[in-house]
């Protein structure tokens, strides 16, 4: 409209020239008046809206903490817990482990003499440790804290994991660290790796924990990430059978700083199909 304005005004454009001015200025005299409490379809579309940069942050926060896995499992059988609480040499000691109520069932009754053996064992050699420290003359002030989480049990399988947490002296923290337990009861001992396992399972773990770590946390340092996910035997020694799949444990400093945690994950069965075999995961799946 402002150009039209500049052109020569002929007889033919003489009129609509002047129509042209006195529209331009109605509008300039109405935005001018701090009055007028007109609203325009213009007015709608360019009023503030909520700004897509500050959704998108919201949505994609990380978390900068490990989280547990809360969810329980069913369970067929009943547990008792058992604890031990001593201090040896200026070392303190507190442990506990479960015993499943047998109600006559051999394979139970096999299962409670094993754990019993495997926590009293530890219990021993850190007894042991803290006598040899003093009586060389190394007065060291130490603890250890055993204790246990049993995810998921039926009458082929118990599925647990041992914490232990051992504190030194000059530590400024205790250093964590699992012991996880597929029990098989049929067999009476624990499932290895080559019982429910094929080849290439490490490199699922590996992929599967990459990608969902890296969704949900705040990565500070990559290449320690990458390091502590990396397809090896090392990175993945924690795992236990749950009915959903296969829980993963990362021990403290494995994935980033102590003050990070220790995440747990659950890699599901439809992950695992070409590498999992018949005995364990799968008898344990509900589907």
């Amino acid at each position: 409209m402002w150009r039209a304005t500049l052109l020569p005004i002929t007889p033919k454009h003489k009129l609509r020239g002047v129509k042209a001015l006195l529209l331009i200025a109605a509008s300039l005299a109405l935005s001018a008046c701090p009055s007028h409490s007109l609203t325009s379809s213009t007015d709608v579309l360019t009023s503030p809206k909520p700004s897509p940069t500050q959704t998108t942050t919201v949505r994609n926060q990380r978390k900068q903490q490990a989280d547990q896995i809360d969810k329980n499992w069913p369970h067929q059988y009943t547990f008792t817990s058992t604890s031990i609480a001593t201090t040896v040499a200026g070392a303190g000691l507190k442990a506990e482990y479960p015993s499943a109520k047998t109600t006559g069932n051999l394979k139970l009754k096999r299962f409670n003499r094993w754990i019993r053996t495997k926590i009293l064992g530890y219990v021993a050699r850190f007894k042991h440790v803290a006598r040899i420290n003093n009586r060389n003359g190394h007065w060291i002030e130490m603890g250890l804290d055993l204790s246990y989480e049993i995810f998921y049990s039926d009458d082929k399988l118990i599925s647990m994991r041992l914490a232990h947490s051992v504190m030194e002296a000059g530590q400024t923290h205790p250093i964590d660290y699992y012991e996880t337990i597929n029990y098989n009861l049929q067999k009476g001992r624990q499932l290895r790796v080559r019982d429910v396992f094929k080849r290439g399972y490490l490199k699922v773990f590996s992929s599967y924990s990459r990608k969902y770590l890296s969704e949900t946390y705040e990565i500070p340092n990559q290449e320690w990430f990458e390091k502590g996910t990396a397809p090896t035997t090392h990175n993945f020694s924690d795992w236990n059978i749950v009915p959903d799949g296969v829980l993963i444990s990362f021990e403290d400093y494995q994935v980033s700083s102590h003050s990070f945690g220790q995440p747990e994950l659950v890699v599901p069965y439809s992950e695992l199909q070409r590498v999992i075999r018949r005995i364990g995961a799968r008898s344990v799946k509900k589907s």
